[in-house]
């Protein structure tokens, strides 16, 4: 018969053993132990620095994606200015070269595309604090961010009509435009320049060095005649899609206008002649121009006949209706622009539109015809979504011309830089 024997009894002596065990073997324990305790405090400190790092890194990732947008904005003013813009930016984003061991560098290249870049990195090496027990002292981290800057064949084009004389805008006009030139780079972009009045003048074909030259032909222009919006963009369209231009290069097309088509191209008679409309009456027809090509572009010229009294073949435009009358010929100059920028954008080419006029005026006809506008530059895809989607800006007096010149400029160099 076997004795009782409590469970009490039974645990303490296999605590005994257990004991007994581990005091005699607490050296390989106390090793076991302390390497346990050297590994969680690695891991914990590989959670800890790395946390850090995060931080760190977020925050040189912010100042250079900041420093080399403004970088690419700068880069057509020279590589010193999109240097100096993108290390202004990154340091008012916190990161500041020679501070903490950090460094910043800037560097300019072209990519396979032909785009000019600016590539932005900043680096800072992060001292660790529990990582040190595994042998890491310091994190080095680092943030780099590329902008692609591709180059741009631009053309200008300007409506010089007599209208901005009478509106005592056009110093205005040519100031602006004068002042639009200096936002693009002579060696990086092209830059073309076509004015209309009666008729358009290819005044500087797209090239490069083209800043002096052109501000000259702007300075020396005048202001006169009707207003031809058609022809202007077709000879605009002629220069961007020319051997000139650069398969590469984003292609634009920039048109002011302070007024409504009033003059259009096509065959009168069998010939080719200009037919011109009164600026603010729908029902004159002031008559029409024979061989175009030879209006002046710089001198006051006047139609074969005044109205449409003795204009032959004038009601052809008219679809039969009694002269005098300008309403058809104002729908013909309005819709042949329209047909024009449509083949321009199918080409690829984004149109901006830039308007001059009081809103409020009393009469329809003088106020800018801004949806005609609108759909010129197809503005968020509204005539078709399938081609480039430009935008139209709108300038109610000519002291706001400079203004909005200027942003026009901006909004491209911004639109690039991306």
């Amino acid at each position: 018969m076997r004795g009782y024997v409590s469970p009490v009894s039974a645990l303490l002596k296999q605590w005994h053993r257990v004991a007994g065990r581990l005091l005699s073997e607490r050296g390989s324990v106390m090793v076991m132990v302390t390497g346990g305790l050297v590994i969680l405090l690695g891991v914990a400190g590989l959670a800890l620095d790395s946390g850090r790092a995060f931080l760190v890194k977020s925050q040189l990732s912010r100042a250079v994606d900041a420093g080399v947008l403004a970088g690419g904005r700068a880069l057509r003013s020279g590589r010193s200015s999109a240097r100096n813009q993108a290390l202004a930016v990154v340091r008012a984003n916190g990161v500041e070269a020679g501070k903490g061991a950090t460094s910043v560098h800037v560097h300019f290249g072209v990519n396979a595309d032909g785009e000019n870049t600016v590539t932005v990195t900043a680096r800072r090496p992060m001292p660790t604090t529990l990582m040190r027990l595994l042998g890491r002292e310091v994190v080095d981290i680092a943030s780099t961010a590329t902008a692609a800057v591709p180059p741009v064949d631009l053309v200008l084009v300007l409506d010089q009509s007599g209208s901005l004389r009478t509106a005592a805008a056009w110093d205005d006009l040519q100031r602006a435009a004068r002042g639009f030139v200096t936002h693009f780079s002579e060696t990086m972009d092209q830059f073309g320049l076509v004015s209309f009045h009666t008729r358009a003048a290819v005044r500087f074909p797209l090239q490069n060095h083209f800043r002096l030259e052109t501000q000259r032909i702007i300075e020396d222009m005048r202001s006169l005649g009707w207003t031809n919006t058609a022809e202007g963009l077709e000879l605009a369209h002629q220069q961007i899609t020319s051997q000139r231009a650069r398969a590469r290069a984003v292609k634009v097309v920039v048109f002011f206008t302070d007024g409504r088509p009033t003059a259009f191209r096509g065959t009168i008679g069998g010939e080719d002649r200009i037919l011109a409309v009164a600026a603010y009456s729908e029902n004159v027809v002031r008559g029409y121009f024979d061989n175009p090509d030879q209006i002046s572009m710089d001198r006051w010229d006047r139609p074969a006949a005044d109205a449409c009294q003795n204009v032959v073949n004038c009601e052809e435009w008219t679809e039969g209706g009694p002269p005098p009358h300008g309403l058809r010929g104002r729908e013909i100059a309005r819709q042949l622009g329209l047909e024009v920028a449509d083949r321009i954008r199918a080409d690829g080419v984004y149109v901006y539109t830039i308007a001059l006029g009081n809103p409020l005026a009393s009469s329809e006809l003088a106020r800018p015809d801004l949806d005609y506008l609108s759909r010129l530059a197809n503005e968020h895809g509204s005539v078709n979504p399938d081609q480039p989607r430009g935008r139209m800006y709108f300038a109610p007096t000519p002291e706001d011309l400079d203004a909005v010149f200027n942003r026009v400029a901006s909004d491209l160099v911004i639109r690039l830089s991306h």
